[in-house]
């Protein structure tokens, strides 16, 4: 039996931390046992998950907290551990720090992947950092996989890289009107309300704070409108204190983290996403599946777009214009289960990706 080693800060319920998850859920467990190397020491529902199926999770210091600490207990791991993974699977959003590679090459791993899931990072100063350090970091990495060819660009420059379809398990978004009918009357949603979805952590990149202003001015111009934002973080409080400043609260389900993201999305009416910037979100390709037209920021990359039902708009554009294409997807829409298949067909089926890595692991 071969071992992986999937690495990452954190796995929460967020986009890397799902594909990863998707991949440890649905792996031949009799051929490869897989494993977590996470650097912080918060428990969730993931961590959770692994624990209870037999597999176990490592963990370190944070380098937010010490990065003298993180190194040694980083050093300590692999001296101990390395001979026992044929592959680690390092999952990041930038490269500001390849300790983790570093310490998989010194200790001979024989297989050693960065994958990219994003196509920048805030702050100058952490820009500079991944750029400084990306040539090494690919130079001791045996494989290089992206999920979009912006991800690629940002983590490796002109080198090669292999784009890995971020895979879902389609059949779990796929369109049914039972289930959407079932949640809005769990969540108190009227049949004619339209219900404007997001799932996401609030955080910078994520751009919440024009995703309220354009609810904002499409509430005005349509009351009979509800707002769905599905994840947590530290902008939390903050954009809750904008919606009531808007005098929109009522009109706003903050949700926090949840397992049903699957039957919410059954529930929506359109996903909006105006990020900052993306690698390519998983939630997106989940959306698709789920047959909700989605209205997103232009900086996304395009290969997201797997159906006819994806606009972009550029982040210059003001709210009310925004708010009007949303009217007008609205308007001529027209939703089906048709959509999962074009997932399936463009390759976005959880179960092609994993016989891919399979391969290589």
């Amino acid at each position: 039996m071969q071992r992986v080693l999937f690495i990452s800060q954190y796995l929460n319920r967020n986009g890397t931390e799902a594909f990863m998850m998707s991949v440890f859920r649905g792996i031949d467990h009799s051929r490869f046992a897989v494993d977590f190397l996470l650097y912080c020491q918060q428990e969730s529902d993931y961590t959770r998950e692994v624990e209870a199926a037999g597999s176990r999770i490592f963990r370190v210091a944070s380098r937010r907290e010490s990065v003298v600490r993180w190194h040694k207990e980083l050093n300590s791991f692999f001296s101990q551990h390395a001979h026992e993974y044929h592959a680690i699977h390092f999952c990041g959003n930038s490269l500001t720090s390849i300790a983790p590679i570093y310490y998989a090459w010194k200790y001979k791993v024989p297989v050693r992947i960065i994958h990219a899931h994003n196509s920048s990072c805030r702050g100058v100063h952490n820009k500079g950092l991944h750029l400084l350090k990306r040539t090494v970091a690919s130079r001791m990495a045996t494989h290089h996989f992206a999920c979009s060819t912006l991800a690629a660009k940002w983590f490796f420059g002109n080198r090669a890289a292999e784009i890995i379809k971020n895979g879902i398990e389609v059949a779990n978004f796929t369109f049914d009107k039972a289930v959407r009918e079932k949640m809005r009357t769990e969540l108190g949603v009227e049949a004619s309300t339209k219900l404007i979805g997001h799932v996401g952590r609030f955080v910078a990149e994520k751009n919440h704070d024009k995703l309220i202003d354009i609810f904002a001015e499409f509430a005005k111009r349509n009351p009979d409108t509800k707002l769905m934002l599905i994840g947590k973080g530290d902008l939390e409080a903050r954009i809750s204190e904008k919606c009531s400043m808007l005098g929109i609260e009522d009109k706003v389900f903050m949700l926090g983290e949840r397992q049903d993201v699957p039957q919410l999305m059954q529930a929506m009416d359109l996903f909006l996403m105006p990020s900052l910037f993306e690698g390519l979100p998983y939630v997106l390709i989940e959306a698709q599946a789920a047959g909700l037209p989605c209205v997103i920021s232009d900086v996304v990359n395009h290969d997201i777009s797997l159906t006819p039902n994806v606009t972009y708009l550029s982040l210059n554009d003001d709210a009310e214009h925004w708010a009007s294409v949303l009217e007008s997807t609205l308007a001529l829409f027209d939703r089906t289960a048709e959509t999962a298949e074009l997932v399936i067909k463009a390759g976005y089926s959880i179960d092609n990706t994993i016989k891919h890595l399979e391969k290589i692991y």
